[in-house]
């Protein structure tokens, strides 16, 4: 990851003004609930990942905040360019290492005692001889996300990789920083650079003229790649050769990293430099000779929404490589940092299509030529689309392609990930909520299981009555305020099934039974259910210790589904004859 200051420069009020406007835009459609404050820290951490393209809860997940967080208002590591979550597995192999530290401030300057604040909670992060939960200073949420980045470091520490902190700062100044704020960051510096002298290290100020300018870059959308030869068709779709060195620059953003964004729909991950596929790609780069290396490479599939073609020059409309992730890293990685000549060409297909059952057909085929996990393919499934256009209805939106709904300024209310109704789904449905706590992610990578939530053949109100209830337990939390984030956090599916079951007078409620709740989702009359579960809940909870180990473990599910089979009781059929 690659973030950057462009250099500082006087500002009008204009500017100031137009940031100030564009904030508050984005807290009317994004965020209305958030006091000012607390909307700018999200607002700036937001604009900031942009590049890492993290769903609402994956922000939320590094996103701190309230009394005892050391002052730190985002934390989070990132592995192979993906966020390291505490049930999230850890890439193998794990080539690059980041950790993001955030200060975001609703003041117009750049102070010294958020640096130091900084520098005191690294201090603490990388002293490995301290248990997290020994620091009483910081909350549970801090100390949890501090044992999260030491375990999934830890696990990485015996294979090579690129290991790099990153220090941001964000405040609405038009000023640069003066020079007693400099010299601690530098001093912040120094000290990751001591604990670890083969990281990278960086400090980030962001000011108003940064905030703007990432907030009036709006996501690309038209991609220009240089051709050698091509075949165009009578839809649009091209077949073309392309040199080496100009596909590695099509994949390069202006920050010299690889663009996640062309490579997100490709449903394989990059299976790193010890697959023998990727070793031999990357034996055909290294060795230039009068082979040419289209001949020995499947190449590379990518779907537009529309393209044509001017002399040399092939211009895209939101293009997608949806096959060819491997290939596409091993070019990229080839090419980076060197401007060697390489003669040698390329096979792509661009395809434009009209529709997105023909684009699915398409992404699945090209992707069965190796085995892929079947969780990878979800998301082009007939059953998901299905999702997205029910939960519309009820003005709530399914985050199926990934930040699309947050682009076009949906509240992050409404906004519902694959993963997070998969996780309701797991505790009303299978009434798992210790594995939708701790454990999604395994759990969904298994056919089967992922087969008895998302099902073809199942109502789809199902999965409209898990996300509105599941949403109405979330905002019930929110207007709490004797529950910490990380309880909410552990409590929240245990809550959706018991107040499933309690409202429908059930210990086991069928799936037409869950369905039979829609209606009670919508006129508001789950909100005595929803506040009697939680109380109950936490009452468990606290009497079994009270942490995500107890959220996590099988006996809090066992003691809940006692008792709900002594409150709701089997009545036997009576006999007949």
């Amino acid at each position: 990851m690659n973030l950057h200051n462009e250099g500082w420069s006087s500002m009008s009020q204009w500017d100031i003004q137009a940031l100030q406007a564009n904030f508050d835009n984005w807290r009317n459609e994004r965020a209305p609930q958030l006091a000012a404050d607390k909307a700018f820290e999200r607002y700036a951490i937001e604009l900031i990942l942009r590049n890492l393209d993290l769903t609402d809860e994956e922000i939320e997940y590094g996103w701190l905040g309230g009394t005892d967080d050391g002052g730190i208002d985002g934390l989070y590591l990132v592995i192979n360019r993906t966020l390291m979550q505490d049930d999230t597995e850890v890439p193998s192999p794990a080539l690059t290492v980041d950790i993001i530290l955030f200060q975001v401030k609703n003041k117009t300057s750049f102070e010294e005692d958020p640096v130091e604040k900084m520098r005191n909670f690294m201090r603490d992060l990388l002293d490995y001889a301290r248990d997290p939960s020994s620091f009483n200073y910081y909350n549970k949420s801090v100390c949890d996300l501090m044992s999260n980045f030491r375990d999934k470091y830890t696990s990485v520490l015996g294979s090579p990789h690129k290991f790099q902190v990153i220090f941001c700062y964000a405040t609405k100044s038009d000023n640069p920083p003066n020079l007693k704020v400099t010299q601690r960051a530098e001093g912040a510096k120094m000290l990751v650079q001591q604990a670890f002298s083969a990281a990278s290290v960086n400090f980030y100020f962001f000011g108003c003229k940064e905030l703007l300018s990432n907030a009036r870059s709006a996501p690309r959308k038209k991609f220009v790649l240089d051709v050698f030869k091509h075949f165009s068709a009578p839809d649009k779709s091209v077949v073309c050769l392309v040199k080496l060195s100009d596909y590695a620059k099509f994949l390069t953003d202006e920050n010299n990293e690889i663009r996640k964004t062309l490579l997100e729909p490709n449903v394989r991950d990059y299976q790193g430099k010890r697959n023998p596929v990727n070793a031999d790609i990357r034996e055909s780069l290294s060795t230039i000779g009068k082979n040419e290396f289209w001949w020995l490479n499947n190449g590379v599939t990518i779907l537009a929404d529309d393209c044509s073609i001017a002399g040399d020059k092939l211009t895209m409309d939101s293009p997608e490589v949806v096959n060819g992730l491997q290939t596409s890293q091993e070019i990229f990685s080839h090419f980076k940092g060197s401007d060697a000549t390489d003669t040698r060409h390329l096979l792509v297909k661009i395809l434009v299509l009209a529709d997105e059952q023909t684009k699915n057909r398409v992404i699945k085929a090209t992707n069965f030529q190796t085995p892929v996990e079947p969780l990878s393919l979800r998301a082009t499934e007939q059953v998901h689309f299905d999702i997205e256009e029910r939960l519309k209805l009820y003005d709530l939106y399914y985050d199926r392609k990934k930040g699309k709904y947050r682009n076009l300024l949906k509240p992050i209310s409404k906004i519902i990930s694959i993963r997070a109704l998969a996780q309701t789904l797991i505790a009303i449905v299978l009434q798992r909520p210790n594995d939708a706590r701790g454990r999604p992610q395994k759990l969904l990578s298994e056919d089967a299981e992922y087969k008895s939530i998302f099902s073809e053949s199942v109502d789809r109100d199902l999965y409209v009555v898990c996300a509105l209830l599941d949403r109405q337990v979330e905002q019930s939390f929110l207007q709490r305020n004797d529950l910490t984030r990380e309880q909410r956090r552990d409590l929240r599916y245990y809550v959706d099934m018991l107040t499933c079951s309690n409202a429908l007078n059930t210990a086991r409620p069928t799936i037409k039974e869950i369905v039979g709740l829609l209606k009670r989702c919508t006129d508001g009359s789950l909100a005595k259910d929803i506040e009697e579960s939680t109380k109950y809940i936490a009452d468990i909870y606290t009497q079994l210790g009270g942490n995500d180990k107890v959220a996590k473990g099988p006996e809090m599910t066992k003691m809940l589904l006692e008792e709900l089979t002594t409150k709701f009781p089997v009545i036997p059929a009576a006999k007949t004859g």
